[in-house]
């Protein structure tokens, strides 16, 4: 989970924001607000009535009178409204915005272009008594937050780059963000590469996944001292904007992926990257539903051997488990490459592969494979179109 915000001062523009029609759904346009505690729906009564509360006289003037929260899921999860309702308002009382005006309302472009789920949260920063919040350190209880309702909720952890990673925003685009409360594409493009690198993929997926969403990637190539071409730099394009890797922050440069993200690269990849920067947007979708489809046969692949395996031979775990499900699928005739898909999905290749990167975990179930096969392993993995479904 993330969760983001924004201060500002605009409450006509942010209402218009996020109520557009463009943002929502043919079901959710008619009714988009999802819970409030303030009379109006529409964005000039809401807009008018936060106006009313932060317009009251006070001692000391307040310059961010508006805030904005933002919240997304991992891609592919999902909560229903009223689960949506219960963790905004956790959010707003943990911040200090509990006794505030405020309505959620939830923006439908993400999910149906990438599998997002995210929605937006407009409250004052001054309660209904006057009382301005007090918004120190608000970024880090963000994060803390974040981290209790995904375990409370029983979500999927979503790490994000650290502040001093990411290059921050120019003047101009924080009093765009002050002005019209508006998601920038700098902040599209950190969101969706830390959404994309959380499970520490290959180069080749990762491209994949920013291609499916929208995000346009281009690697430099330059030649190597012994004059191959090899890929040096990385940048990408939203909505007509575009960014060197460097001028986002540290952590998404070419090599700051790998450093900082734990991102698989290998010079083996660079004939299937050249190839994947010619698809299209749609053709990166489908590739990702049949990887997805392949790895859902497989882990229930491993459930059912597993499941078999421990009924006759006792709580086995670790290496002797994945080595125990192999010989299984052995004796069922399964290929030598769909046996490795199947320990890959299993807990010790999962967390070799959050630990020490894919090619670990791979390298891993290969041996595995290969000794009941009675087969040797090459020297290093073909990047060929055959080999991706496992190599992804």
């Amino acid at each position: 989970m993330l969760i983001k915000i924004v201060k500002g001062s605009n409450a006509h523009g942010l209402c218009s924001y996020l109520l557009n029609p463009a943002k929502q759904t043919a079901v959710s346009s008619v009714n988009p607000i999802i819970a409030t505690n303030m009379a109006w729906s529409n964005p000039e009564g809401l807009a008018h009535e936060f106006d009313w509360v932060t317009s009251r006289p006070r001692q000391r003037p307040v310059k961010h009178t508006m805030a904005h929260l933002m919240v997304s899921l991992s891609p592919g999860e999902c909560v229903d409204p009223t689960q949506m309702a219960d963790i905004s308002l956790k959010i707003l009382d943990s911040m200090g915005y509990g006794d505030c005006p405020f309505f959620v309302t939830q923006h439908h472009d993400k999910e149906s272009a990438n599998g997002v789920q995210h929605w937006h949260i407009a409250t004052t920063t001054i309660d209904v008594e006057g009382v301005w919040v007090k918004d120190s350190f608000s970024k880090l209880k963000l994060q803390n937050l974040a981290r209790q309702l995904e375990h409370d909720m029983a979500l999927t952890p979503l790490t994000v780059a650290s502040p001093w990673q990411r290059q921050n925003l120019t003047t101009g685009e924080y009093r765009r963000k002050e002005r019209t409360g508006e998601i920038l594409p700098k902040e599209t493009l950190w969101d969706e590469i830390d959404r994309a690198t959380n499970d520490h993929p290959t180069l080749f997926m990762l491209v994949t996944r920013l291609k499916a969403s929208g995000i346009e990637v281009h690697l430099r190539q330059a030649l190597s001292p012994d004059k191959d071409p090899i890929f040096t730099g990385i940048s990408y394009s939203v909505d007509g904007h575009s960014f060197a890797g460097r001028r986002l922050g540290p952590a998404y440069s070419l090599g700051g992926l790998q450093m900082h993200r734990q991102i698989d690269y290998r010079p083996d990849q660079d004939a299937v990257l050249t190839q994947l920067m010619e698809m299209t947007q749609a053709q990166c979708q489908q590739h990702l539903d049949d990887y997805e489809a392949l790895q859902q046969l497989w882990r229930e692949r491993y459930a059912l051997y597993a499941r078999a395996v421990q009924g006759s031979s006792g709580e086995l775990q670790g290496g002797q488990l994945d080595v125990a499900v192999a010989r299984l699928a052995v004796s069922d005739g399964e290929p030598t490459k769909d046996i490795v898909g199947i320990l890959r999905q299993g807990p010790t290749a999962q967390a070799q592969r959050l630990n020490q990167g894919h090619y670990a975990a791979l390298e891993y179930c290969q041996h595995i494979a290969n000794h009941l096969t009675y087969r040797q392993s090459g020297p290093g993995l073909q990047p060929t179109q055959k080999a991706l479904d496992i190599e992804l």
